[in-house]
């Protein structure tokens, strides 16, 4: 958590207000988004959500968060927090054939995708719901849907090319 107030207070290059806004963002997404996990686990069930639950929420609000921390209003990044978790969580119910016991594609990969989805939203300046229209929101999903591409091509390529060294599963 410490290494996001920096990364997302540090974006803004100055300590200056954007910086604070930046920090301030940053906490009150993660702790709405730990607020709706918590909320979401015990609808699922039936039960309290574990310790393990509650900092997987808190993180994916940190990477929700990320793309806006300095360009949305503090109730923009609960809004951010809230909403992208519920969004997000689904995507942790999906049991594909895929090595990932550390949940590292939903929490990073979906996460990010959303946030940069709601920053279009929720700028302050040119978010849809500021009455930007909908330039910074398409930028916002191009880019998003680019980098999910480059990331799927590279990956696997990277797969391709190391499981021809080496087996790329544990063996039972």
């Amino acid at each position: 958590w410490f290494g996001w107030s920096g990364f997302n207070g540090g974006s803004a290059l100055a300590a200056d207000d954007t910086a604070v806004l930046a920090l301030m963002n940053t906490y009150q997404a993660a702790a709405a988004s730990l607020v709706i996990w918590a909320l979401l686990e015990r609808l699922q069930h039936r039960r309290a959500s574990s310790a393990s639950g509650m900092v997987t929420g808190a993180i994916v609000g940190l990477v929700i968060i990320t793309p806006a921390a300095g360009f949305v209003t503090p109730v923009g990044a609960v809004t951010m927090g809230a909403v992208g978790t519920v969004l997000v969580y689904p995507s942790f119910q999906l049991r594909l054939r895929v090595d990932d016991n550390l949940d590292a594609f939903p929490c990073h990969g979906v996460a990010s995708f959303v946030g940069a989805c709601l920053t279009g939203l929720l700028a302050k300046e040119g978010g849809l719901l500021y009455g930007g229209g909908w330039k910074l929101l398409g930028a916002q999903v191009l880019a998003a849907v680019a980098v999910a591409i480059y990331t799927a091509v590279a990956t696997a390529a990277i797969f391709f090319v190391l499981s021809r060294f080496m087996a790329m599963r544990v063996t039972e």
